[in-house]
């Protein structure tokens, strides 16, 4: 390649009928311009290239780093979804054990409750059959005492003069004893 400074060095020989050396000498001092400027704008150029190639050796180094700390960061991501799913399948499980818990001692407590309304409720039966019992029998000795008075009221005279024998009032008491007596059997 040409430079700047090999059109300044170069030298013609001189011949009688050749061109002229004014012309020659300018265009020669036209085209060193022309090199030189082209060789100031490739070396501006070089060093641009240089500073771009730094840059993206730079930017190389970075994205290297970049997709570490992505790497990195999708890593950690992964593990804390996976640690949220692991504490929220935990919860969960607990969850529904105290579900369970507490589903198992409500069923508990009413069956407690059942079996001691079904005692109460098996004594107050007792005490129901207890309470027509002892009416039952009050009932009877009452018309037991109650029939004993009538005969024992049909005994004695009206008068004294029918004191030997019964009057039509005494068969009446007995009649009304009887009835009475019989339709406390037929309730009981």
């Amino acid at each position: 390649m040409i430079t700047s400074k090999d059109v300044r060095n170069k030298r013609f020989e001189k011949a009688a009928f050749g061109y002229k050396q004014e012309e020659i000498d300018e265009f020669l001092s036209q085209l060193e311009a022309e090199l030189d400027e082209m060789e100031r704008e490739r070396n501006e150029a070089n060093g641009k290239i240089q500073i771009l190639a730094d840059k993206v050796r730079e930017y190389m180094k970075d994205e290297d780093a970049l997709k570490d700390a992505l790497l990195g960061a999708q890593k950690q991501g992964h593990q804390v979804i996976r640690d949220a799913n692991d504490k929220a399948e935990q919860i969960i499980a607990e969850a529904q054990a105290k579900a369970a818990a507490l589903e198992d001692e409500a069923v508990r407590q009413h069956a407690e409750a059942m079996e001691r309304n079904r005692e109460e409720i098996a004594r107050e039966k007792e005490n129901l059959i207890e309470a027509q019992q002892q009416v039952a029998d009050f009932k009877k000795s009452l018309f037991d005492m109650y029939k004993s008075h009538l005969e024992l009221i049909s005994t004695m005279p009206e008068t004294f003069e029918d004191a030997a024998g019964y009057s039509e009032d005494a068969d009446t008491a007995d009649d009304i004893a009887s009835s009475i007596a019989s339709g406390y059997n037929e309730e009981y």
